[in-house]
């Protein structure tokens, strides 16, 4: 960063009413020009700064009954706990891996409707605006998924309304370089119904726009590199019909699971719900 987009951050940080008690004009520069390699545009730089400022506030205001402001971001949407919603004319809707260290990540991975993956290292980012906001997004491109990481360990799983289901290896997505975002990510033959980042095996459920249901496991499908993998076919086409949701097993309230499981392996038309079961 050049001096004028110092001063940028400079002036934007006064603007917001920051207490001189806080923040002093050589400590703004202070913690980009300690940061420069890290700060690689204006925005960026207001992310680092507001989490220095943060930490002072805290300092300072430890003892007393205060109520730390969002400097910078005083009209951003709040979050959900799970899933935002961000209403355009596309209706896309945004879903988060959230945990309790999900803040605490390495590195974020959002995926986007333009097939691509954000990699955004984290800078002590809050909420998920900061995390958005950083990414590189082309003209119409939205996000629809983030999860956070610290190792790349486990699979992605990516399911496609023409009944087939990937399985990623996270690995494909560990660069040598720091690239800040991957394309042509997601395989976009047929529209994607599911994603989601395991680290261990487990059961989950596919259902049909016909109400059938599928119950399978993981494991039966093999991780590959390929990120743009077309998937196997786990859910079987009648009379042209199509996959629209994969679930959880766990999450399904099933008296006989395995009533729904193929003995045989995948590629089922699947089994109409018993009675009492919901999904």
């Amino acid at each position: 960063m050049n001096k004028t987009e110092c001063d940028q951050v400079a002036e934007a940080a006064l603007n917001h009413k920051i207490s001189c008690q806080v923040l002093n004009m050589a400590e703004v520069y202070e913690v980009i020009l300690d940061n420069e390699a890290r700060f690689k545009s204006f925005e960026a730089a207001k992310y680092g700064l507001k989490a220095f400022i943060i930490e002072k506030q805290h300092t300072l205001y430890e003892n007393m009954d205060f109520e730390l402001p969002d400097l910078f971001f005083e009209n951003m949407e709040k979050e959900e706990d799970t899933t935002v919603s961000k209403k355009d004319e596309n209706q896309v809707s945004l879903k988060v891996d959230k945990n309790e260290d999900f803040y605490e990540s390495k590195t974020f991975l959002v995926f986007t409707t333009h097939h691509n993956v954000c990699k955004v290292q984290n800078l002590k980012f809050g909420n998920l605006s900061q995390i958005i906001d950083f990414c590189e997004l082309d003209p119409g491109e939205k996000p629809f998924y983030i999860t956070g990481i610290n190792h790349y360990k486990g699979f992605l799983i990516t399911a496609f309304e023409n009944g087939k289901i990937g399985k990623i290896s996270m690995q494909s997505f560990k660069t040598e370089t720091n690239r800040k975002k991957l394309k042509n990510v997601v395989n976009d033959e047929s529209r994607l119904v599911f994603i989601e980042r395991f680290e261990e095996d487990g059961d989950l459920v596919a259902i049909s726009d016909i109400d059938k249901v599928v119950l399978f496991s993981t494991n039966q499908i093999n991780a590959v590199g390929s990120k743009t993998t077309k998937g196997i076919q786990v859910m079987k086409s009648k009379d042209r019909s199509l996959m629209i949701k994969v679930k959880k097993a766990k999450d399904m309230k099933l008296a006989d699971p395995e009533y729904y499981r193929k003995s045989e392996g995948l590629n089922a038309v699947g089994f109409y719900l018993k009675e009492g079961d919901s999904i």
